[in-house]
């Protein structure tokens, strides 16, 4: 099942959607010169769609005996991580609102859903030239 290279892109997608819940995204000044960090535990919104962007590539992982349905979900997961990107922007700017900052600035952490969705239209194309092989290869049968 790791033998292919989709499934590699799909791991390496659920391990930094999981590694993104615990990296601070956002790291910011306040009055008083504290530092303030925020991480995506700490908006259930934001947590709760990185777990289950994970658990799809998981999912899509162990699915390699039906590929056209892999295939969908990784679509999904792109979309997903689509969403999971605007929201991560959208927790950001209220976490600036709620809090008066001298200074902000966002960290590497946030950077991880850019790379997930990478990785799911990286196992994406490789499933798609998959599927054209298998259906090549059964002209010729």
């Amino acid at each position: 099942m790791i033998q292919r290279i989709q499934s590699v892109w799909l791991l390496l997608a659920a391990i930094l959607a999981f590694v993104f819940t615990q990296l601070p995204i956002f790291i910011a000044t306040v009055a008083g010169n504290v530092v303030k960090k925020f991480l995506p535990t700490e908006s259930l919104l934001l947590f709760a769609i990185s777990v289950a962007v994970g658990l799809l590539a998981l999912a899509c992982i162990f699915l390699y005996k039906n590929r056209p349905l892999q295939l969908k979900l990784s679509i999904i997961g792109i979309l997903a991580s689509v969403v999971l990107i605007a929201i991560e922007v959208w927790q950001i700017s209220r976490f600036e609102a709620d809090n008066s900052l001298l200074k902000g600035s966002y960290y590497w952490g946030s950077l991880l859903p850019i790379a997930v969705m990478v990785c799911f239209i990286l196992a994406a194309s490789a499933l798609r030239k998959d599927e054209k092989l298998v259906k090549s290869l059964d002209r010729l049968r």
